[in-house]
């Protein structure tokens, strides 16, 4: 069965069901977007908690302590000042949207142990994994808004479809700052108080019920603790035994950054050479091609552009621009699987482009030739395949999974990226055009597993 046949049956089963939670198929301009309905665990992957029901999460008050929690809603002061900001703050987007914004503005390569973890994709995978558990939770039990329950009850903002108990801003926020607590441990006191802030400002908002909130950080909290002991076990942790490559034809430096990365262990892939390229030619005519290459304002722009950028935050901004346009905003499921996919598609591209830098040390323009002088920093590890490339090339097949009307624009966007590498200087554009294709094969690999969850 192809994808196209797959996504139109898909496509069938969900316009019968049409309204399911937080959303719909949503159709503009001719393009459209797919999501997951997501309404209960059996329709919701998880990575690593298999037994959602096997998490220790109590049941919902009964109606004296709900009647007692309505009663302090109702006589709480409306909020203003910074209250009121927070609350817009946090209302704005998918609960997972503003910790996906937060994780990018974390990453820096100059700390590239962290980076190559790839801790987006991990956090991403707790908010799923407990927001899959909170699902289940909510419909299990079906507690009603304390507006439904009480009409009397403001809401500053539009109260979520989905059941109230447990509370999923919460869910996502305990879920998300303890895991980027563990990578970035010297801002974990800044992530816990904006976490503590979004359960807080539910509350604030009328929306939620602070015994809601209290289950929301205790589920968020207890997967992610399992997250965290599932990335632990990565293979960040092993040291680099090997030895330093000393062939002139080749890459060399003083040291192999993230030479180990390659030996990390994928979440979907099979191993980091699962998708190899083959070896790269000789580049005297690559070389030649790029010392003859004329710059222009264009090129300088697109070279400096994505030299100030990790991918990261470019392609989480496509994706959350996307989800807006399409008004999916709302939809927890939806954005939650937009996400998870995306970054969890990074994280495994980061330790196959690794894997095939160092099995082949590939060498760099400037290590060619000696009198030819890039426009950037050249990076301090092989160049083939291009690493800018191929991360690109996997964010733009799976947001073309995604959004498929939108598939042009993805693409023009991961070639820009390649192209931008070549024009700074520190890339042959074989390192570049292998790398769009390396992230095709990846990039599709991840969406045909997750289609077969």
């Amino acid at each position: 069965m192809t994808i196209k046949s797959v996504f139109i049956a898909r496509l069938k089963m969900l316009l019968a069901v049409f309204f399911c939670v937080a959303g719909s198929v949503v159709f503009a301009q001719g393009q459209y977007a797919r999501y997951t309905n997501g309404k209960s665990n059996d329709q919701w992957f998880t990575f690593f908690v298999r037994d959602i029901k096997g998490l220790n999460v109590a049941e919902p008050p009964g109606q004296e302590q709900t009647q007692k929690e309505l009663t302090d809603l109702r006589q709480k002061t409306p909020p203003a000042g910074k209250a009121l900001q927070l609350i817009q703050y946090w209302d704005a987007g998918s609960p997972a949207y503003r910790w996906n914004q937060l994780g990018y503005s974390l990453l820096s390569l100059q700390d590239f142990p962290t980076f190559s973890r790839t801790p987006t994709a991990w956090m991403n995978i707790a908010i799923n994994d407990a927001m899959a558990a909170a699902w289940n939770i909510k419909y299990k039990y079906m507690r009603k808004r304390p507006s439904q329950q009480d009409p009397s009850v403001k809401s500053f903002v539009d109260p979520p479809l989905s059941p109230s108990y447990p509370c999923e801003h919460t869910v996502a926020a305990a879920a998300a700052a303890r895991v980027l607590s563990y990578f970035f441990p010297a801002k974990a006191d800044s992530i816990m108080k904006m976490a503590e802030e979004s359960a807080q400002s539910r509350i604030d908002a009328g929306v939620q019920f602070p015994s809601d909130v209290e289950a929301g950080w205790k589920l968020g909290e207890q997967v992610a603790k399992l997250i965290i002991e599932q990335a632990k076990k990565d293979g960040s942790d092993q040291p680099w035994t090997g030895k330093m490559n000393t062939d002139p034809k080749q890459w060399t430096g003083e040291y192999p950054v993230g030479i180990t990365t390659g030996t990390f262990k994928p979440i979907i892939l099979k191993s980091g050479n699962q998708f190899r390229p083959a070896a790269p030619p000789d580049f005297t005519k690559d070389m030649q091609e790029l010392k003859n290459f004329k710059q222009n304002f264009e090129s300088v722009s697109l070279a400096y552009y994505w030299a100030a950028h990790t991918g990261f935050d470019v392609w989480t901004e496509l994706a959350n621009q996307k989800i807006f346009e399409y008004h999916l905003d709302k939809n927890t499921p939806a954005c939650i699987a937009i996400y998870t996919v995306l970054h969890v598609a990074i994280h495994d591209a980061s330790i196959a482009i690794m894997d095939a830098k160092y099995a082949y040390w590939g060498i760099r323009p400037f290590q060619l030739d000696s009198t030819y002088h890039p426009l950037i920093f050249t990076p301090p590890f092989p160049g083939y395949p291009s690493g800018h490339a191929t991360a690109s090339s996997v964010a733009a097949t799976v947001l073309q999974y995604f959004f498929p009307g939108d598939a042009v624009l993805f693409q023009k966007t991961a070639q820009e990226c390649a192209d931008s590498r070549f024009y700074a200087g520190i890339h042959f554009r074989t390192d570049n055009e292998t790398g769009l294709e390396f992230g095709r094969k990846i990039g599709n690999y991840i969406i045909d597993n997750w289609n077969k969850r």
